[in-house]
Parts: C-alpha cells; structure tokens; sequence
C-alpha cells in the first residue's frame, strides 16, 4: 500500500513545478531580428529543402512575370511607346524583388545547413505551444545551461509531449534550427503543461506577413495592368499615368493591410 504522504509530497512537487514553468516561460525573449534574419526570418524552423523549394517557386514565377513584361516592352516597341514599356519592366522587377524578399534571407541559412553537423541539446521542457510565430509549425522552449532556447518544431513532434513531458532532447540544424528529431527523456503525468488558448487574431498575425507581400505584389501587377490598359493611346501622359496608378493601387494595399495588423494587435491587446 502507497503512503498517502508521499503521494501528496508528489501533487506538491507538480504544482511547483507547473509554477516553475509558467515563470520560467514568461521570461522567454524572442530573438531579435538581426537574429530571426540570420536563421532564416519568416522561414525560421523550416528544413533546407522546403525553403530551396520555397525559392525555386518564388524565382521562377518572378522570371515568368519578366519575360512578361519584356514581351510587353517590345510590343510598346512596335507601337512606338518606348516608355509604357520600359515602365511595365519597372514594375515586373518591383514585384520579383519584393516576392523574393521573402525567400532571400533564408537561403544563406539553408545552404549552410546543408553542410553542417546537426546539434543536440537536452533539457527541462518550459513552454509548448502548437502555434509559433512560423506558419505551420509549433513552439517549444527548453532550459539549457540556465538559458531558454525557443524552437520551431512540426507538428507531429509536437504531439510527442502530450502525457507530461518534462526533459526533452532535439537535435536541430545550426542555420535554420530546423529539429529534425524530438525525444522525450523523462515523462511526469502530473506535470503537464496546458496549451495556450489560440485565438483566430493570433493565427491570422502569424500569416499577415505573407498576407502583406503578396498583396503588395498583386497591387503592383494589377495597377500596372490597369495602366497599360487605359485608353491613352501614344500620349506621354500614359508612362506617367500608369506607374501612378500602379504606386497608388500598391500604397492603398499596404495602407489597408497596416491598418488591419494594428486591429489585430488590439484585439490581442485585449485579449480577444
């Protein structure tokens, strides 16, 4: 028969320990951009081949819009508009480095990865979230050496902590922290940690970076087509008028896309 004393000692134990964690877990920093830059930005937790892929997509659909817009470039030829032109190839190498500003810094990383030795860390579990500021990836901080590391993880190796993880190991890549694989060492029922109650403002501030660029592009293109296809005929006004329209199309998207991100910060603000 189990001693009802040590039973309680063990409620104790998990419930300081539960208070040590939630501590310990608003004591979390974010990295700062220089560093979410150097590990990958918004692509940060993602594996090299995905964010190599990622970039293929990205700079083949800005080579297809190019090649668009020089084919415009010599039709304007023929009909005598030399400048209409030139100023839909303006905006087609807008969109392609804006688009790629996306990918850009997460390349640097990928490439290094795909070299580099994995690292393993092991230690107490502080935090876990199945939203991270990643799209599509889930949250776990670990206590290493006295020190909070926040990792990027899949989903699946998420689902690993249900049952009250409380030592885990990963092994991750130097670039990118992508976590290739997640052990649980030591398990305690009585320890588990509650999930965050995700709301849909947080979801949607996760993708709103995405939201923005792509946006912001679309604005680009469509005001350059909405341009090119004014009535003007060869008048010098249509160059003028048509980068206009397509700057003010683009500064009217990103206007309203900023208004927006601050409504769903206030929301977060106030908890809804």
């Amino acid at each position: 028969m189990r001693n009802p004393g040590s039973r309680e000692l063990r409620r104790r134990q998990a419930r300081l320990e539960t208070q040590q964690r939630a501590a310990v877990r608003e004591q979390v920093q974010t990295p700062r951009q220089e560093e979410r830059l150097r590990r990958g930005g918004l692509f940060m937790g993602y594996s090299p081949g995905q964010i190599t892929r990622l970039a293929l997509l990205t700079g083949l659909g800005s080579v297809v819009v190019v090649l668009a817009a020089v084919f415009g470039l010599l039709v304007e030829i023929g009909q005598h508009d030399l400048a209409l032109g030139i100023v839909l190839v303006l905006i087609a190498l807008a969109m392609a480095i804006t688009a790629n500003t996306v990918t850009a810094p997460a390349l640097p990383a990928a490439r290094r990865d795909r070299k580099a030795v994995p690292e393993q860390i092991q230690g107490q579990l502080v935090g876990a979230s199945p939203m991270s500021g990643t799209p599509g990836l889930a949250m776990v901080a670990v206590n290493v050496n006295r020190g909070i590391q926040e990792f990027r993880v899949r989903p699946a190796l998420y689902e690993k902590l249900q049952g009250g993880a409380v030592v885990v190991g990963l092994v991750y890549t130097p670039g990118l922290q992508h976590v290739t694989s997640l052990t649980v060492i030591r398990r305690d029922r009585m320890a588990k940690i509650k999930p965050p109650v995700i709301t849909r403002a947080m979801r949607l501030t996760v993708w709103l970076p995405f939201i923005s660029i792509g946006a912001l592009v679309g604005g680009l293109g469509l005001g350059g087509l909405i341009g090119a296809l004014l009535p003007l005929g060869s008048s010098f006004l249509h160059p003028l008028i048509t980068l206009l329209v397509a700057l003010g199309l683009a500064a009217l998207i990103a206007l309203g896309t900023r208004q927006y991100a601050r409504r769903l910060m206030k929301g977060l603000d106030l908890g809804q």
